[in-house]
């Protein structure tokens, strides 16, 4: 046999062993982990020296940990995965001291494997931590062999590499592994010898660096990066995680340095604190609107989804298309704060593992604040890092609600937060760029539904002009600020919004945003009208001048929306259309629509979403350029804005012939569905009625409401109804109700198996299913 079958046997040999350990534990992929490593020196200090000072400890000697976030990470991704067959998979460079020793020889005993780390001729990195009485920790890091990653050093063998012999490369083989040489070994006895003694990934061989990092992440379930090691190894991996469909988190602690635009587009989660954010951002984070704003402009640079912790107020998760979770902070309960080190590596790991298990993201969130509530009860960063017992034990403890109760919410475009369980795929956000369709739109059909509706609401502000006769004393004024005034009488009802420029007109923010405090509500969003000076067209105007002024007013839309601390401006383009054949250019109205969409979204302030609110026909216009839910998406698809999306009305729905579940679920799927109008209409002679939600198709509200959880909804119910004859503020009262007492028919209809009719389209089954709960009351008073 020649030694170059020899040699091609045994390196498919060494390759089916390879595949055969992933497929042992491809249901189990690990979490590889590519950070710093770092002995960790705590110094023990009543207060932080000011410039100049120096001050005493208040122990005589420091205490010694291993530390360093990638060490931490990869440290508590092995205890949180404990016992599922998930392991933690750890690259980092190891020093030339006795430190180093002590480091590996700690990581290998908490499960961590290290076969792929390195070791370089400099001593190990350091952490200089002064940690406070609070618990309180300020670092200094000392980079050291954290430092040695070159962008041309061979990266890893991850097959045996010290044999005798002397290598040279080896002749073209039909098949190929991923940016490795292929390396020919010869022995002097037996010179035509020829083995794969080694894969040799090298930065500057024959591929470019992202592909020298693909046989490390082949089989990984997601990457976890920090910044205390050279940012290009930072991006090499995240390139190559990306090429493959491997998620990446990037931890933003470490170095103090700006983050590149290439890099943000390459992560799925860039989670930094709200003081690493301030500095990301050079924007302030002290509440949580300017978080939401600070974020949105790292997300306009190129970031998609932004995890960020909060210290005792907890985190946020801002979603690509602007979503908000919001998670309050868990405490263990009888222990107090002692060292917060490592609480944030801690939480990053626990929503890692939970991601990496494909857990709902609000889950994610919950098992993550658990895991940091334990560790900053504890001294030292790898002694704090909580185990997978304890932290599901903390995580179940409390109720899964809102509040001082520790649990997950929604904030919705009230900015308030709206709880309740989401069956969301939290694997689903490494969907496309710029989007969060599967995280948004693509929880399981069987998910159950919480009995207690999540949602905040709204109502129209217009609506309270009618029936001035019965507003009485505490009706307020008839006008703007008056019938904010009366929105308050409306029980369960939360923001307020703003028409522009009708409503914001003769006003100040600082007026509007006085008689909102007053009232006890919010501003939900700025709704934006055109006055009849664009009656041909606003957007889609011929003239190049009044498309113009037409971006400009939408942008002061967008402005006072961020004055008053909404997240939306609303946007119904009620003159964009036509009324006769011949009329309009369709491509070239598209066209311009396109382009002013895309300015107006980058005018507005950060932390501002547009959302287009279509109607297929109006007395303004008789045919829309906008005329259904699927042209919007698809204008929105072509507008290519995270922070652009969709407002969906119930009324309009019908009147473009549409099943309005059906267009949620078109629109939350594609992660662009912002808003949700709910009224109801008859639909006689294309008239828009503006009735009660679901006074005409309750049915249809039904589904629309069990859709409105599918897709995950997170934003305010705003009912756009026109109660003229009606007591207004009872109307709205009515809505609210209404949509609660079909949110909870829901939950009833689907923990009764209402979803899986859907798999095999049984309609009886579904008709059955419904008539068993009508008759649900009479059942209960005949067996009373």
């Amino acid at each position: 046999m020649s030694w170059l079958r020899l040699g091609a046997l045994r390196l498919i040999a060494l390759c089916c062993a390879l595949r055969l350990s992933h497929c042992s534990a491809a249901s189990f992929q690990p979490i590889l982990v590519v950070g710093s490593v770092n002995v960790d020196i705590i110094i023990n200090v009543d207060r932080l020296p000011a410039a100049g000072e120096t001050i005493m400890t208040r122990n005589p000697a420091a205490d010694i940990a291993v530390g360093g976030k990638g060490a931490n990470q990869a440290v508590a991704v092995a205890r949180l995965a404990a016992g599922t067959g998930r392991t933690s998979r750890f690259v980092c460079q190891f020093g030339n001291d006795a430190h180093a020793a002590m480091m590996e020889k700690a990581l290998v005993a908490e499960g961590v494997d290290v076969s792929a780390s390195g070791h370089v001729d400099l001593p190990s990195g350091n952490g200089i931590v002064l940690l406070e009485p609070d618990g309180g920790a300020t670092s200094i890091v000392l980079g050291g062999s954290n430092t040695a990653f070159e962008q041309a050093r061979p990266l890893l063998a991850l097959l045996p590499q010290t044999l005798p012999y002397t290598a040279k490369p080896c002749s073209p083989l039909p098949w190929s592994l991923p940016a490795c040489l292929l390396v020919q070994t010869q022995h002097s006895p037996a010179p035509e010898r020829c083995t794969a003694c080694a894969w040799r990934c090298t930065l500057a061989g024959l591929q470019g660096p992202a592909e020298a990092w693909a046989a490390l992440l082949e089989g990984s379930a997601l990457v976890m990066l920090q910044r205390e090691v050279p940012e290009h190894v930072n991006m090499a991996v995240a390139a190559a995680a990306k090429a493959a469909g491997i998620p990446v988190l990037l931890d933003v602690g470490g170095e103090d340095r700006p983050i590149a635009d290439e890099l943000l587009p390459l992560l799925d989660y860039l989670c930094p604190n709200e003081s690493e954010l301030a500095r990301l951002s050079k924007m302030p984070t002290d509440t949580e609107q300017q978080v939401l704003a600070a974020a949105a402009s790292l997300q306009r640079r190129g970031a998609r989804n932004l995890l960020v912790t909060l210290g005792s107020r907890g985190a946020l998760l801002i979603t690509a298309d602007g979503g908000v979770l919001r998670q309050a902070a868990l405490d263990q309960p009888g222990s107090r704060v002692v060292d917060a080190t490592a609480a944030g590596d801690a939480f990053r790991a626990a929503f890692a593992v939970a991601l990496a298990e494909g857990r709902p993201l609000r889950d994610c969130l919950r098992f993550a604040s658990a895991a940091g509530g334990i560790a900053v009860t504890r001294r030292g960063a790898v002694p704090s890092l909580p185990s997978r017992q304890e932290t599901e034990r903390l995580a179940s403890s409390l109720p899964a609600s809102g509040g001082s109760g520790g649990g997950s919410s929604t904030v919705g475009s009230d900015g308030k937060e709206a709880t309740g369980d989401s069956e969301v795929d939290a694997r689903a956000l490494g969907g496309s760029p710029g989007t969060c369709a599967a995280a948004l739109g693509a929880s399981p059909s069987a998910a159950a539904m919480p009995a207690d509706c999540p949602y905040r609401f709204a109502s129209r502000l217009n609506s309270m002009q009618a029936r001035r006769d019965l507003a009485g004393c505490s009706g307020g004024s008839n006008d703007v600020l008056g019938w904010v005034q009366r929105q308050s009488l409306v029980a369960d009802l939360s923001a307020v919004v703003f028409n522009h420029p009708q409503h914001t007109a003769g006003h100040s923010p600082a007026q509007l945003r006085q008689a909102l405090d007053a009232a006890g509500l919010a501003a939900g969003g700025v709704a934006l009208r055109f006055p009849d000076h664009f009656a041909l067209g606003a957007f889609t105007n011929p003239d190049p001048a009044l498309r113009h002024l037409a971006v400009q007013m939408a942008a002061e839309g967008c402005r006072w929306a961020a004055e008053l601390g909404a997240p939306d401006l609303v946007v119904w383009p009620q003159w964009d259309g036509y009324d006769y054949h011949f009329q309009v250019d369709y491509q070239a109205a598209w066209r311009w629509a396109v382009e002013g969409y895309r300015q107006l979204v980058d005018a507005c302030p950060p932390g501002v979403r547009v959302s287009l609110e279509f109607k297929p026909t109006d007395e303004s216009t008789r045919w829309s350029i906008v005329p259904s839910a699927a042209a919007a998406l698809l204008l929105a698809q072509e507008v290519d804005r995270p922070s652009f999306g969709l407002t969906l009305d119930v009324g309009h729905m019908l009147l473009a012939g549409e099943s309005p579940a059906q267009s949620v679920a078109l629109v939350g799927g594609a992660g662009k569905l912002f808003g949700m109008h709910l009224n109801d209409a008859h639909v006689k002679l294309g008239a828009e009625d503006g009735l009660a939600f679901a006074s005409v198709n309750p049915r249809s509200g039904l589904e629309l409401v069990r859709w409105l959880h599918r897709v995950n909804f997170s934003g305010t119910i705003f009912f756009d109804t026109f109660p003229r004859k009606e007591d207004p503020v009872r109307e709205a009262q009515h809505n609210v109700q209404r949509f609660k007492q079909l949110w909870a028919q829901a939950a009833r209809l689907v923990a009764a198996g209402l979803d899986g009719f859907a798999a095999t389209h049984d309609a009886v089954g579904v008709l059955e299913l419904l008539a068993a709960d009508e008759d649900r009351p009479a059942a209960a008073a005949a067996g009373a």
